[in-house]
């Protein structure tokens, strides 16, 4: 015999769920690289260090030269509201052994947020304490749904950068 939860049950459970979002969720900043710009200084194309990609010259001189245009690369940060766990013993538990690496992270989100932080090429968390240091990730693994019927709320892991 199949169990009918009432909607009121499961709106009950978001409304919480939410509400620790704004009690002891942080403003974290995303990371974007975004399409180049063109530039009206001249750089020439030989990296200053060995590198695979001469379009990634270290964070110096990003800029490089294509068809007698100077383009550089250039960070956009956009600000969300996150879940951080910062001590791998309150992370939520996904299996037996999570391998993640030292100085690793567990965020929390919305599920709408997904797709703008797999966009992302970085994470500087908590957006208040920037005055006294900018703490960067990357995303390691793959993200996971949580939470009752698994649609609303992600989990990520990400390493210190």
């Amino acid at each position: 015999m199949p169990i009918d939860v009432p909607q009121s049950v499961f709106d009950k459970y978001y409304d919480v769920i939410d509400s620790t979002f704004t009690i002891f969720g942080v403003t974290c900043k995303l990371v974007y690289v975004e399409t180049v710009e063109e530039i009206s200084t001249s750089y020439d194309n030989f990296p200053t260090h060995n590198s695979i990609s001469a379009h990634r010259r270290g964070p110096g001189t990003p800029a490089y030269v294509r068809e007698n245009t100077v383009l550089r690369e250039v960070e956009k940060t956009e600000e969300i509201k996150l879940k951080v766990y910062w001590d791998n013993r309150a992370w939520v538990k996904v299996g037996n052994n999570i391998v993640v690496p030292d100085n690793s992270i567990q965020t929390i989100s919305y599920m709408t947020d997904l797709p703008k932080m797999l966009r992302a090429k970085e994470l500087i968390v908590h957006k208040d304490i920037e005055d006294y240091g900018e703490i960067r990730f990357r995303k390691t693994g793959e993200h996971y749904p949580m939470g009752l019927k698994q649609n609303r709320y992600v989990a990520c892991f990400w390493e210190r950068t």
